[in-house]
């Protein structure tokens, strides 16, 4: 039998912080993510020339 009520939370809280940190991770690893991909670089006109 469990007494403390903080060992009744961590169990709960663990799996929430499992799922939402597995919901990032693939949120980032599968969907395009514009932090990960370089800006394409254009030349002006003005500088070509």
């Amino acid at each position: 039998m469990i007494y403390r009520k903080w060992s009744l939370l961590t169990g709960p809280v663990s799996i929430l912080g499992g799922i939402v940190g597995a919901t990032v991770v693939a949120h980032l690893i599968f969907l395009d993510d514009p932090y990960l991909k370089p800006k394409k670089k254009t030349i002006d006109r003005e500088e070509r020339s």
